[in-house]
This record gives C-alpha cells, structure tokens and sequence, in this order.
C-alpha cells in the first residue's frame, strides 16, 4: 500500500499528485477531442436514440474547422534529419534517423504534433538498457494527455521533475500507473476487471488500493526524466481559446440546415368554409370529413376545391443572410488561428493577393513558433537515445540540430528562380539544396553523387 502520500517529495506523494493532475485535465481533452472529432454538440442527457439521430443530423451540419486548422499547420512541420556533433554529418546523422525510424516517428511525429495543437501538449519518452550500450536500440515513444502527465521543473521547464502514465493490462487485469523521477522509475498496480478512468470526459480519482509492485528501477542511461512535453502556447492549443467561434459557425450552419429541412414540408391551407361533416345525401353522410386523406400531397396528386376558395401556401424564408453569416465567421476563425482563408471556405481562394499574403505571413509565422516548441522535446529525446547507446559525442545536446523540411510550399519554377539569384549572390551550392531547393540530407547527398558521375561521364565522352 501507498502510505506516504501525504509526505510531500516522496514517491507515494508524486504518484497520487500526478494521479489528480491527469484525472483532473480530463474533461478538458475530451471536451477538445469531441472539437475535433465533430461529435462535440451531441447532446449528453439525451437517450440513445436520440443521441444516434441526432449524431446523423450534426454528420451532415457540421464543418470540422477544428480539425482543418491543426492539420494543415501539421503539414508544414516535417523533420528531415538530424545533425550533431560526430564528423561527417553533413548530410545528417544516420544514427539518429535510424533511431527516428525505428521509433516509427517519420509518421509517428505528425501524430505527436496533431496531439499537442489539439490538447495543447503532446509527450515523446526515450525507453532505453538499464546500462548504456553501443548495441542499445532505444526507442522514442509518443503519448498524450489521456495516458501522460508530467510536473515541469520550476527553473528548467524544458526538463520534467516527475512524469506519470497512466495504463490497464486486461490480460493480468491490473490498473498500472508508472512513475518517472530522475534516474529510476517504478509502477504501482491494482487490481481491476476494466479500467477506472471514464471515457465520458467526466474527472477521474486515483482512489485507493494501489501498491508498489517494484522498488525503484535505476535507469541507468540518464538521472534525468526521460518524458518530454511539447507545449502550446499558454498550455493551450491550435484551436482551444476559440471555441465559441466554432460554435458560432457550427450553429448557424445547424440553424440553415433546419430552416431548409422544416421548408420541405411547405404548409398550405384552404381560405374559405368547408364542411366538418359530410352533407345528407353523401354516401358518408354524416361522418367527419378527413381532409388530410382528400388533400394528399405528392407529385401526381389531384385536389377538387369548392369553388371560389382559394389554396394558400407559406412562403419560403431567404437562407442568404446566413449563407453570408457562415463565411464572415469563417473569415474570423481564420485570422484569429492564424489560418489561410482558403483552407475554411475554398471559394475566398480568389481573394486579393495582399490579404493572401498577409494571412500567408500569418500562416508561416504560427508554424514556426510551434516548430520552435517543437525542438527542444526532440532534440532531448535523441540525445537521450545517444546516451542510451553510450555514445556522448553526439548526445551533446546544444549540439543536435533538427533539419525541418520548407514552411513554404514554393512552386519548382520560383524555387529554380530563387536559387539562380542566391548562386549569383555567392551562396553555396549545398546552402542552396538544402535551404531553397528543400533537399532532405539524404536527397542532397545523390545529389552531389549525381553531380559527381556527370562530371566523370563528361570527362569520358569524345571531344569530336
């Protein structure tokens, strides 16, 4: 049993505190999940049923912006090596993108940046031997807030002072919660047929019955935390301080869809007295007429009035305004997420090319601040690896650099245009593939082999 949990700096007092932290943020993630999912209107009082008719309704009403201002910024954040400092790296290090595929992090790392601009932060934790080893295959795991949470350090906030994931083994049928402090780790179990943490966005109490199954297990390639968080600005994401603006778009869009599907059932009525019951001398002579059976609406139907009464039918409401409506809120959200205005409504594509280039600039700027709080929870999670293989030449961290792929999509033509001038004004020809041109290290490396046969075939071809 955990009897120390109320000695502040003890392992029994860090496991529960992360334990209310985690249970606590939950709600948050699951309200922003649902944002980006588009399941975030349903109603959570309803019945089943209704929620299942009401889910197919919001399927067809809903514009999922939420989702489109994450993923398009995630696009543009490509690592396309690493550079640190053995010799001969020019073109990247092969130690560390091996690392980085091994981990399956050339598509893992798009889902860590999705999980930090949706929740605001996002974890990778460097696993590694308990002693360090050339032949150490360290990976690099990532994780969110559903199943990570972490203490920052108070004067180095880069590095985690204690860091908790939260798991269920339904084979063993335990609850397992795993401590990270710096240089061990250890995990707490309970026993449990399914796991405790709610699903439904409701918080969460670690409760009671845990126990350590494991003293403190040294590390051994670091006394440090091997989790590292990438944060948002603020703690937040790409979209979280605009929420009511989603919402807006979202009800008026709602709102259009129902005015439309209430006006496929026009209302029409009769001006004029007609007779409630049938006339003596009618074969249902005095039996109540059923005028729902006598005006059937359909494409074939045939109505037979009195003469001199008149058919009255309501008129349709003009949606224009909130057609116009959606796009002003669309143009909104785009400023304030920093998002080209033709990612949310493709048809503002032929809008002037100085607020085009305005929002481009926007656009740019935004990816690169999250690019730089990107880079420092990758380049520790690899120098962590290095150290996990015993190499501390390149787990030197001040000296791993990140070689991100070009923010900007320029065209092959400007690119060509681009590097003509940069050639003439002296820059070299590797700055220029890797800079303009966009080469990932391993594309510039043929490249000079290309360039290198070339020169050999010339010298080899007949001089006429």
């Amino acid at each position: 049993m955990l009897n120390e949990t109320s000695i502040p700096g003890t392992d029994d007092w860090w496991v529960m505190q992360l334990a209310a932290d985690f249970g606590a943020d939950l709600p948050r993630l699951h309200k922003l999940r649902s944002y980006a999912d588009g399941t975030n209107a349903l109603p959570e009082e309803a019945d089943q049923s209704m929620r299942d008719a009401y889910r197919r309704f919001l399927h067809t009403s809903r514009l999922n912006m939420a989702d489109l201002i994450v993923s398009t910024k995630v696009s543009r954040m490509k690592p396309q090596g690493f550079r640190t400092a053995a010799p001969d790296d020019d073109d990247g290090d092969a130690v560390a993108w091996a690392t980085w595929k091994r981990s399956g992090m050339k598509v893992g790392v798009r889902d860590f940046f999705t999980d930090a601009g949706t929740f605001g932060q996002a974890y990778l934790t460097t696993t590694g031997p308990q002693q360090p080893s050339p032949d150490a295959q360290p990976l690099i795991v990532r994780s969110n807030g559903f199943s990570t949470v972490t203490r920052q350090h108070a004067l180095q906030d880069w590095l985690s002072e204690a860091a908790l994931q939260v798991g269920f083994d339904p084979i063993n049928q335990v609850e397992i919660l795993t401590l990270f402090r710096p240089g061990y780790m250890r995990q707490a179990f309970r026993e449990a047929k399914r796991s405790s943490v709610p699903d439904r966005g409701r918080k969460w109490s670690p409760g009671r019955g845990w126990a350590w199954v494991t003293d403190p297990i040294p590390l051994g390639y670091t006394d440090q935390v091997p989790v590292f968080k990438m944060s948002g600005p603020g703690g937040k994401g790409m979209f979280e301080k605009h929420l009511d603006s989603l919402d807006r778009v979202t009800q008026t869009i709602r709102d259009r869809l129902t005015i439309t599907a209430m006006q496929a059932f026009i209302q029409r009525g009769i001006v004029g007295d007609l007779p409630e019951y049938y006339p003596d001398g009618h074969e249902l002579a005095g039996q109540k007429v059923d005028y729902d059976d006598i005006f059937k609406a359909g494409p074939a139907a045939f109505w037979r009035i009195p003469k001199g009464m008149e058919v009255w039918e309501s008129k349709v409401a003009d949606i224009t305004p909130i057609l116009g409506a959606v796009k002003d809120d669309q143009k909104t959200v785009a400023a304030v997420t920093s998002t080209p205005i033709y990612i949310l409504s493709p048809d503002a594509a032929n809008s002037s090319a100085e607020g085009a280039k305005a929002g481009g600039e926007a656009f740019q700027d935004s990816v690169e601040e999250w690019i730089d709080r990107a880079d420092m929870p990758i380049t520790l999670s690899q120098s962590f690896a290095f150290a996990a293989m015993g190499d501390t030449v390149r787990a030197a961290l001040g000296e791993i650099e990140i070689d991100w792929g070009a923010v900007d999509r320029s065209s092959v033509t400007d690119k060509a245009s681009a590097s003509a001038q940069a050639k003439a004004g002296g820059l070299s020809q590797r700055y220029i593939n890797r800079k303009i041109m966009g080469l990932t290290p391993g594309e510039a490396a043929q490249e000079r082999q290309y360039k290198s046969d070339e020169a050999f075939e010339a010298t080899l071809a007949p001089t006429g």
